[in-house]
């Protein structure tokens, strides 16, 4: 499926800006309007993965995410009218966001709380082994078609949907549960958990650090750094084949320690490999940079989804990983938005100037991840491993 995707959408941006003749910051406050909407559907996903299972939810996200991209190449092919465009890629996003918090879930109510950073560190290796294969054949194919990039990404997105229909079980937590009602009233009400909010504000923190890898990335390669199509997508590659190579070993390094020292060292990753983007002075040092940032996702990218669901009740996995996920993708949105312009207004005076504000960004966040992790019992934060998962009390016991 990520083989799929990022053989893609990495280039949509490139697309709009380079053929469809549109300004960076306007690409930039579009594609971060499409994720800022479609942040409420990481809760809408995981409010219906605990009332209708895991399965059900990932299965629907995926088949209608697929005929969506579907349109999307053939409104590309046509040369079709801008303003549909944009009001089908942030739908699109917004139904395929169904599938995190449910697939998140699925796996939370499978693997005990001290598993969890290895188990979504696996995770991981799987989706990079596509991120690593599919923005390096998109940009290749994007020099003569991008409308065939846009339907291969759908035809994949068809066969994971049947895939995962016929191969994968839904958790036992739902095989014999009755149908109960969706309740966003309850789902805000997680943030009572002073604990929970705090870990929501840090996520939103580094999110907009992790979401300035494809966009603002792509964006000032550029403009600043002249890089083309294919060796914007050979340094997206070189990303994915990191964590496939490294994700598993950094896993055994991190899961002696806190899940939030592992999130700490990997925001303070983040800051120098940005900063080392920023002021690459070729494409070597452009690749080293993307290397070092990629450190800092190996031990982010599981810790956040490990930590997440640690801190959840057993029968509210969804919800709990629903209401982060809505964090970490408003986060994505605004830092969209803030790389975008940045680059758009501030690197026409100052180049690097961009790439200061999201380094100053990582280190909050490391700052706060770090006092997170004094406050956490050890079982939560990942030292000890229990099966069943550790019963959690609710917002409705407070």
């Amino acid at each position: 499926m990520t083989a799929g995707y990022s053989m893609s959408f990495p280039f949509l941006a490139v697309y709009l800006s380079g053929y469809r003749h549109l300004s960076m910051s306007l690409v930039g406050l579009f594609l971060a309007m499409s994720l800022f909407i479609t942040s409420f559907a990481q809760l809408v996903g995981g409010e219906f993965s605990d009332v209708i299972g895991r399965k059900r939810v990932m299965v629907a996200s995926l088949f209608l995410r697929g005929l969506i991209i579907a349109a999307i190449a053939w409104i590309i092919k046509v040369d079709g009218s801008l303003i549909v465009l944009m009001a089908v890629h942030p739908l699109g996003l917004f139904i395929g966001s169904f599938f995190n918090p449910a697939a998140r879930s699925w796996v939370a109510d499978s693997v005990g709380p001290g598993k969890r950073m290895k188990a979504y560190g696996f995770l991981r290796i799987g989706t990079n082994a596509g991120w690593a294969l599919g923005p390096a054949i998109g940009g290749l194919m994007a020099v003569s078609s991008y409308p065939r990039m846009f339907a291969i990404t759908a035809l994949v997105y068809m066969v994971c949907t049947v895939i995962l229909a016929v191969f994968i079980n839904d958790s036992p937590v739902f095989e014999k549960r009755d149908f109960e009602r969706v309740d966003f009233k309850t789902a805000a009400a997680t943030l009572k958990n002073t604990d929970f909010r705090d870990f929501c504000f840090f996520t939103f923190t580094i999110a907009m650090v992790m979401s300035q890898l494809v966009v603002a990335t792509s964006l000032y390669s550029t403009r600043y750094l002249g890089f083309d199509e294919r060796q914007i997508g050979l340094l997206f590659s070189l990303n994915g084949t990191l964590v496939v190579g490294l994700q598993y070993s950094m896993t055994r390094l991190l899961e002696r320690s806190r899940i939030t020292t592992g999130l700490a060292v990997g925001a303070l990753f983040y800051a120098a490999g940005y900063l080392t983007v920023g002021y690459a002075g070729g494409y070597v040092s452009a690749l080293i940079g993307v290397g070092v940032l990629t450190i800092g996702e190996l031990g982010v990218s599981p810790g956040l989804q490990a930590l997440g669901a640690n801190m959840a009740p057993k029968r509210e996995k969804g919800r709990y990983l629903g209401v982060q996920g809505l964090f970490q993708q408003m986060g994505s949105s605004i830092g969209i938005l803030i790389g975008s312009n940045a680059i758009n207004f501030i690197s026409p005076h100052y180049q690097q100037g961009p790439w200061l504000i999201i380094a100053c960004l990582a280190l909050t966040a490391a700052v706060g991840f770090k006092s997170l992790g004094v406050r956490l019992n050890p079982q939560v934060n990942g030292l000890v491993d229990e099966t069943p998962p550790p019963s959690v009390e609710s917002p409705e016991t407070i």
